[in-house]
C-alpha cells in the first residue's frame, strides 16, 4: 500500500499520514498538485487523498491530468475538501475521483476508504 497525500494544510496532512500509517501503508507527502505529479513520476501510488483548493495546481486540475496519464490508470483518488456542493462532487467524480470525503474528516472515513481499496489489509 502506497499512499500519496496531497494538501497544503500541514496540520491535514499529518492527520491523514498518521491515520493511513496506521494501517501499515507508506505514506507520501505533497503540499500541492505540482509536488504531485513530480512524485507521481518517480513512483507508483495505489491511493492518492487530494485536496481540491490548493495553491499552484488544485486538486481538479491535479485529478484531470493523473486521469490523462495511462500509465496512472490504477491509481484511486479520494478527494478531501471542505465543499460539500453536489455540483463539486459531481465534478470530481467526472474528472475521475473515486471517493468524495468533506472536511472535517473522521478517522473512521479515512478508515472506511483504506478498506475498500485495500480489503485484504482491513482488520
Amino acid at each position: 500500500m502506497n499512499i500519496l497525500v496531497v494538501e497544503d494544510s500541514p496540520a491535514m496532512r499529518q492527520l491523514l499520514a498518521i491515520t493511513i500509517r496506521r494501517r501499515g501503508a507508506q505514506v507520501v507527502e505533497a503540499g500541492d498538485g505540482l509536488q504531485a505529479l513530480q512524485m507521481l513520476a518517480t513512483q507508483p501510488f495505489d491511493l492518492m487523498f487530494v485536496d481540491l483548493n490548493m495553491p499552484i495546481l488544485d486538486g481538479m486540475k491535479l485529478i484531470a491530468r493523473v486521469r490523462q496519464d495511462p500509465a496512472l490508470k490504477a491509481t484511486r483518488i479520494c478527494v478531501v475538501t471542505t465543499e460539500a456542493a453536489q455540483a463539486t462532487q459531481e465534478q470530481a467524480r467526472n474528472l475521475g475521483a473515486d471517493y468524495f470525503l468533506k472536511k472535517p474528516i473522521a478517522r473512521r472515513d479515512v478508515e472506511q476508504v483504506l478498506a475498500e481499496v485495500f480489503p485484504a489489509a482491513s482488520g
